[in-house]
C-alpha cells in the first residue's frame, strides 16, 4: 500500500513539474505580429505574407508619407526646391496616397504593401536629389 501512495505522488508530482514547462510553449509566436505589426517568418510560406500587413505597418507608411510631404512643403518654401519641383513630388506623393487608399479597399496583400513602401523610399531618395541639383527643374 505504502509503495502505491509513494508510486501516486511520484507520478503527481511529475504531472505537476511538467505543466509549467508545457504551458511556457502555448504561445510559441505561430500567427503572432511583432511590434512592426508584420506577422513572423514562420508564418509566411513564400517569403510573402499572404494576409497582407497589420494596420500598424500601414499606419507607419501613411506617415512616412506625411513626413514627406512635410519635407517637400519645406524645402519648398525655404527656396530649396522649385515650385515646379515641388508640384511633381507632390504629385507623385498623392499617386501614392490614391493607390494605398485603392488597394486598401479590398485588403492590401504583402506584394502590394512592399511596392506601396519601396515607391515611398524612392520618392524620399527623389527628394533629397531634387534639394542637391540646384537646376530648379525635374529630373
Amino acid at each position: 500500500m505504502r509503495k502505491l501512495l509513494v508510486s501516486a505522488f511520484l507520478a503527481t508530482a511529475t504531472i505537476a513539474a511538467t505543466a509549467p514547462a508545457a504551458a511556457q510553449y502555448h504561445n510559441s509566436g505561430w500567427n503572432q505580429r511583432d511590434r512592426d505589426g508584420a506577422y513572423n517568418q514562420r508564418d509566411r510560406n513564400d517569403g510573402w505574407n499572404q494576409r497582407g500587413p497589420a494596420r500598424p505597418a500601414v499606419n507607419n507608411l501613411l506617415r512616412q508619407l506625411s513626413e514627406v510631404n512635410m519635407r517637400i512643403d519645406r524645402s519648398a518654401r525655404r527656396g530649396f526646391l522649385s515650385q515646379r519641383e515641388a508640384f511633381g513630388l507632390r504629385r507623385q506623393s498623392d499617386q501614392i496616397r490614391q493607390r494605398l487608399s485603392y488597394s486598401g479597399r479590398n485588403g492590401l496583400s504583402g506584394r502590394e504593401f512592399a511596392s506601396l513602401q519601396n515607391q515611398v523610399n524612392r520618392l524620399e531618395q527623389q527628394l533629397r536629389y531634387e534639394r542637391r541639383d540646384r537646376d530648379g527643374r525635374r529630373g
